[in-house]
């Protein structure tokens, strides 16, 4: 179902969960209600999310082309849905349908390539069909195929009741993506080498802790980004200590019982992608400005290599901003979430719906 509402002169409050998520585009503000249909034995119907990167350093290029980073990451209740269930026996290939025609539906797309990772490690035939509802849009940072990967790789394990646990998940998902292992953590992880190597980290924000994505229309080519990315001009700050001062300042925050507006700090929030990915988006440098001289959020920044801006501390957000009008681009996505961690042995699930509160 749609319905349209304004969001002139009102707010949105995270906490308010009632079991699904809703996706908000600027200019009329569309909602888009995914419910989750039955689980059955042979099928599992599962939430993938996208994440956010809390801090992204990018530390040096190595000799295979790839480079080192160090990353904080945060999943996020915004994401896709898979129904994912057997086939038959004598089933030749997967099946994937897809609600974006613009994704690719063999193997290209890497849910096909988990699948086949999954009967490459464990010597299963079982051949699966996937329907995934996208909602995460490509070229925006957000990892929503690298989700869709590690969430097909989870389900593969469960429907053939296999009793692989999440680290040898983790360790088979690098050989087809850098960013799908960090799924297989609780949902916040400290990554570095290309991504594979993950550290699970206790929640970096509160459950309920208010988040928006900001994004244009047009994608990133996360190549073309990487490709004007100079190493020598990115941040000297040491990842190690963006973690410590991070959980620090949470910590402190959390026992002041400080506004969600006051941390994490600006600085805290550095992405070495942003000035190649600025250079060649300009109009994403002018839209971080005017975020953050709303005064709205505690800080504002690019989630991994665009085109999806962050604003975190406020579901507050001006109606019909400049940036906008600038660009003359009527789909600007802007989708109000929260944080999302998953408890040993399930997976993800989505847990929310906003709704306008007058101020």
């Amino acid at each position: 179902t749609r319905a349209a509402a304004s969001n002139r002169g009102k707010t949105w409050k995270g906490s308010e969960r009632v079991g699904r998520q809703r996706q908000v585009r600027a200019r009329g503000f569309k909602f888009e209600d995914v419910s989750e249909e039955g689980v059955g034995v042979d099928e599992l119907d599962l939430f993938s999310p996208a994440k956010i990167n809390l801090f992204l350093r990018i530390t040096k290029r190595r000799p295979d082309g790839f480079h080192e980073l160090a990353s904080l990451f945060q999943t996020i209740a915004f994401g896709d849905t898979m129904k994912i269930s057997k086939l038959a026996s004598n089933a030749l290939e997967d099946e994937i349908l897809c609600s974006d025609p613009s994704v690719p539906c063999d193997k290209r797309n890497l849910v096909w390539k988990a699948a086949d990772l999954f009967r490459e490690k464990t010597g299963s035939t079982q051949k699966f069909k996937i329907d995934l509802r996208k909602e995460v849009p490509a070229g925006a940072g957000l990892g929503g195929g690298s989700g869709n990967a590690a969430t097909m790789l989870w389900a593969a394990n469960k429907l053939c009741d296999l009793d692989h646990g999440d680290p040898d998940l983790l360790e088979w998902s690098g050989d087809i993506g850098s960013d799908i292992s960090f799924f297989f953590s609780s949902g916040t992880a400290y990554c570095t080498g290309r991504g594979e190597v993950v550290e699970d980290m206790p929640p970096a924000l509160p459950s309920n802790y208010p988040i928006i994505l900001i994004k244009p229309s047009s994608p990133l080519s996360t190549a073309a980004v990487y490709k004007k990315l100079d190493v020598t001009k990115c941040s000297e700050a040491d990842p190690e200590e963006l973690k410590r001062r991070f959980y620090q300042e949470a910590l402190m925050a959390s026992s002041e019982r400080k506004p969600c507006t006051e941390h994490p700090q600006q600085e805290l929030c550095v992405n070495d992608l942003e000035l190649p990915a600025f250079e060649e988006m300009p109009i994403l440098l002018k839209a971080k400005e005017e975020l953050i001289a709303s005064d709205k959020y505690a800080s504002v920044f690019m989630s991994g290599s665009g085109s999806t801006l962050v604003c975190l501390g406020a579901h507050d957000l001006d109606e019909n901003p400049s940036f906008e009008k600038e660009t003359q681009d009527q789909d600007w996505l802007a989708v109000l979430t929260e944080p999302v961690n998953r408890t040993a042995g399930q997976w993800y699930e989505k847990s929310m719906e906003l709704r306008p509160v007058s101020k």
